[in-house]
């Protein structure tokens, strides 16, 4: 869901065609992850399907025809609810809730807090978790296996700390 929020963000910004499109949002993560036509184009045409986006054939001499795409009134609104929407699935997922973070200037303070809040609540689980896989490691056997348990734990617990900082500028 976060690349269809790249997607439809960028285009909330301004009308682009599928390649700036596409080279935005591989911008905007990094590299670490590829926008794919076979992923872009199949959201444009549902994004314009549901009225979130118009697009227009732009006629260029000599080359094939360029369609350029915006962002629609609805589209801004399906923006924000696509932002807004944070299951505890998502809340799992680093990049899904990264990308929230970074539009949460879009976002009122109770849904930045419902956001962070989920967010907590996982680390808090997965911090138990590791918290009893701790034990296990260091007697497997496996010298590194403790060295990774230690470092997903302070990993955690920087996020915590972080998303209390968050929380506490939401305020």
């Amino acid at each position: 869901m976060y690349v269809d929020i790249l997607i439809l963000s960028a285009l909330v910004a301004r009308p682009s065609y599928g390649y700036q499109i596409k080279k935005g949002v591989e911008r905007v993560l990094g590299g670490a992850f590829a926008i794919n036509n076979n992923l872009l184009y199949p959201a444009l045409r549902r994004f314009e399907e549901m009225g979130a986006v118009e697009k227009e054939i732009v006629r260029q001499d000599g080359k094939p025809d360029r369609h350029v795409y915006r962002a629609t009134e609805m589209g801004e609104e399906i923006l924000g609810e696509m932002l807004r929407e944070f299951t505890p699935e998502m809340a799992r997922n680093d990049a899904e809730f990264m990308i929230r973070v970074a539009f949460f200037d879009s976002l009122n303070p109770e849904d930045r807090r419902k956001i962070l809040e989920a967010r907590r609540k996982f680390l808090e689980e997965h911090m138990k978790h590791s918290e009893e896989m701790e034990p296990r490691a260091e007697s497997s056997g496996h010298p590194y296996a403790a060295r990774v348990v230690e470092f997903h734990r302070s990993r955690i617990e920087h996020e915590l700390a972080w998303i209390s900082d968050l929380a506490g500028e939401v305020q």
